[in-house]
């Protein structure tokens, strides 16, 4: 028997500002980890009575070592597994668009009226909104950087289509999301031909090679259409790379929150070094970043 069950009538919305790793500035949504085969299970129950959204790309880290999410689930089931029950249910039912655009609207309030003054002016609307009034919203946005699925996965196409269109109708706030999904990333990517919405940053997660296929034909057909996030654990005494793997991982511009000891870096004020500092991983660069094992 589950230790919660997941309504769908009543689901409602449960949006996150911020973490101690994320940090305070940054908003970000979230759905359930593992898979129909891979389900977080507390004394001998699976924590709910629905399946978590990282289908077959889980298979190597869905433990509690080794997935972060994997471990809050069951650590800290009482705060997360209904909230991301929730929005699994309201992903997969389709109604979180709506009640993602009506969440963004409601906190963005101002920046939507800068919108609607400058689209007053025009009889139709505008393929591209002038640089000076999207600055203007963007200082004015409360939701300035939105997490994508910081516990759960990107599960289709259908999926990757909505979070670009939701983009595109909220030009005030930065999206990014980190993803194994490389065939419904690859789909998506030939169906816009590369060309994604400014504020929709991608960072392609690699981890000793899982994503190497998908990076051989993609990086060279659309250059900077996403960033690449690599796992390196080569500063484990366990790890047992080539050497020619180890000097690929040595040369790569390492994150700065998390030193070669896996510790996490703090600033000279003392507090941690946190996304919403770094930024890095928020903005369409086509950069190549690897993180230490931490």
């Amino acid at each position: 028997m589950a230790m919660y069950n997941i309504n769908e009538q009543e689901a409602t919305l449960h949006i996150s500002k911020g973490n101690g790793k994320i940090g305070n500035g940054i908003w970000s949504f979230s759905t359930l980890p593992g898979n129909a085969e891979h389900t977080p299970m507390i004394g001998g129950n699976p924590l709910t009575n629905i399946t978590g959204t990282c289908s077959k790309y889980c298979e190597n880290c869905a433990r509690d070592g080794a997935c972060y999410a994997w471990r809050d689930a069951k650590l800290h089931h009482n705060v997360v597994a209904k909230a991301w029950g929730d929005n699994t249910v309201l992903l997969r039912n389709g109604k979180l668009w709506s009640l993602l655009d009506e969440f963004l609207w409601q906190k963005n309030r101002k920046s939507k009226k800068i919108l609607d003054k400058w689209l007053a002016e025009f009889d139709t609307q505008p393929d591209e909104i002038w640089p000076s009034t999207l600055t203007d919203m963007k200082h004015a946005a409360v939701v300035k950087m939105f997490r994508i699925h910081v516990s759960g996965e990107i599960e289709d196409l259908h999926e990757l289509k909505q979070w670009d269109a939701l983009a595109r109708r909220h030009p005030e706030t930065t999206f990014a999301l980190y993803t194994k999904n490389y065939d419904a990333l690859g789909e998506y990517l030939d169906h816009t031909k590369g060309i994604t919405p400014p504020n929709l940053v991608i960072n392609v997660s690699e981890w000793h090679g899982v994503a190497a296929e998908f990076l051989r034909k993609y990086t060279a057909k659309y250059p900077g259409a996403f960033n690449v996030f690599e796992y390196d654990d080569h500063n484990k005494r366990t790890c047992d790379l080539p050497a020619k793997e180890v000097l690929r991982l040595e040369k790569l511009t390492h994150c700065p929150a998390v030193d070669r000891n896996g510790h996490h870096v703090k600033t000279p004020a003392g507090k941690p070094l946190t996304c919403d500092k770094c930024r890095k991983c928020y903005m369409k660069t086509g950069a190549w970043t690897a993180v230490w094992s931490h």
